[in-house]
């Protein structure tokens, strides 16, 4: 039975299900004895294929990477990744929403190729983030931290407030790119805080933005916890706030953006899995029950909160879904009232 799925960009989410057979009975003179059909091949029967739209090394690479381990020692098949990067994440999730809806072509969807991409690249992006996807389940979050170069004379986010206002147009930031969630974690800061005037300076990815921010050029940062939890436990850098609803076991001593005034501001970012439209039922079911078991493993939860990673809730596909249509109300609201525009 297949299932065509089509939905309203901003959350209207329905279901239509078609299907229908017709056959005619042949002239009793040239029937035969039906040849016994073979049974259908249980899913799976051969390798899948995790497309990571993203390069090697960020967070949809390196969580990519251990779901597809634990997936296949689950499913009984291997998990095969391959990082397919361009355009934010944009390139490799279209090819996936192109391929055969068999249930062996998956992407790892991210907050900014299924939220933010939509209003950011508007027409220009070759697909429909529900028209043309199958979402199967959530797979971690990942909190957002804002910190400060240690030569910076900002103890806290009041301060650097106080700062930012004293020297406008003169303080950088860096972020994980343009139009990323931690990008948008600070436009939603600068704005909250009366409209800091700062030079944005996007990277590719998190780890490079964090490396400007250790080298000293530029004097902000903000990316995912997991990625910058080493340098400040180092005191290498100086984390002022986290965008989470509450602070996190790692960094105890970090209030929350709603503590230091900018309620909220929770943009945390987040990683799934998602097939192609189309995918039947049956093998929707089989990778979300396998990605649930390997989310929810003890292994798995420590792996995640020792990176600071928070392990993702119960989730159904509707649910995985719905929660993809209130996020791109969110971010879409931030990237228009912040006029950025796709690079």
């Amino acid at each position: 039975m297949v299932h065509t799925r089509r939905r309203h960009v901003l959350g209207t989410i329905a279901a239509a299900l078609a299907a229908g057979a017709a056959s005619g009975a042949l002239p009793a003179a040239a029937q035969t004895t039906p040849a016994p059909v073979p049974p259908a091949a249980a899913f799976p029967s051969r390798p899948i294929r995790l497309i990571v739209p993203h390069a090697p090394g960020g967070n949809s690479d390196t969580f990519g990477r251990i779901l597809a381990q634990k997936m296949g020692e689950r499913i009984g098949q291997q998990v095969v990744v391959e990082n397919r990067p361009g355009a934010g994440g944009t390139l490799g999730s279209a090819m996936v929403s192109k391929a055969a809806p068999d249930g062996y072509t998956l992407v790892v969807a991210d907050n900014g190729t299924h939220a933010i991409a939509p209003t950011l690249y508007g027409a220009k992006l070759n697909y429909d983030v529900f028209a043309d996807f199958t979402p199967i389940t959530l797979a971690a979050t990942f909190p957002t931290v804002i910190m400060v170069h240690p030569s910076v004379p900002a103890q806290n986010a009041k301060e650097f407030v106080a700062l930012a206002k004293s020297q406008p147009g003169k303080l950088t930031y860096s972020s994980a790119g343009t139009g990323n969630g931690s990008h948008l974690t600070v436009e939603l800061f600068r704005a909250a805080a009366g409209g800091l005037d700062m030079v944005h300076v996007p990277y590719k990815g998190g780890a490079p933005a964090v490396q400007a921010l250790l080298a000293g050029e530029v004097q902000l940062s903000s990316v995912s916890v997991n990625t910058a939890l080493p340098h400040i436990q180092a005191g290498k850098v100086r984390a002022l706030a986290v965008a989470n609803d509450q602070r996190l076991p790692q960094l105890p001593d970090v209030p929350t953006l709603a503590e230091v005034g900018y309620p909220q501001l929770n943009l945390t970012s987040w990683i799934g899995i998602a097939a192609p439209a189309g995918t039947p039922d049956a093998a929707v079911q089989t990778l979300h029950k396998a990605v649930r078991q390997v989310a929810a493993s003890p292994a798995m939860i420590a792996n995640l909160k020792d990176r600071g990673v928070i392990p993702p809730e119960e989730m159904t596909p509707a649910a995985f879904e719905k929660m993809m249509a209130e996020r791109m109300v969110k971010f879409g609201d931030v990237v228009k009232r912040a006029g950025i525009k796709a690079e």
